[in-house]
């Protein structure tokens, strides 16, 4: 869902026209830098799934994309921006929270509500529409750069 990540923060952009765009673009896509560096040193856990959309399953990623650690790192990267002033600090939490929140309705059910947590959040569309979702972000791409323009 990269794209529909993208197009967020660029409708975002147009909201924010002093916060830089790369502030944004770097915020919505942060969490899954985190899980890429995560999955490398073996925090977190993936398996491909040959034939079944989207072709991976995200066996454990509790500390890139939870409910609680996205809320975190929103707080993490928005510190980052404190010399910018507070519009800037609350847009790129936004961005970064943003990111769980698109998230929700592709993921089938692999977002835990905090790390290690039993309960487990999701609406599916991935599963639900294998080869129909990506109608879905190309919807929400299509509304935020229109916003965005």
């Amino acid at each position: 869902m990269y794209a529909g990540h993208f197009a967020a923060g660029l409708a975002m952009k147009s909201q924010a026209p002093r916060v830089p765009t790369w502030i944004f673009l770097v915020g919505v896509g942060f969490v899954d830098l985190l899980f890429g560096v995560f999955v490398l040193v073996g925090v977190e856990h993936v398996s491909v799934t040959p034939g079944q959309s989207p072709g991976f399953a995200l066996d454990f990623i509790d500390w890139s994309h939870s409910l609680v650690a996205v809320a975190c790192w929103s707080v993490v990267f928005a510190l980052l921006f404190v010399r910018r002033g507070r519009e800037a600090m609350l847009w790129a939490g936004a961005a970064v929270f943003s990111h769980f929140v698109l998230d929700y309705p592709m993921h089938p059910g692999d977002l835990a509500l905090y790390p290690h947590s039993e309960q487990h959040l999701g609406a599916g569309i991935w599963q639900r529409w294998p080869t129909g979702w990506w109608f879905f972000e190309l919807g929400l791409v299509v509304c935020c750069l229109a916003l965005y323009a």
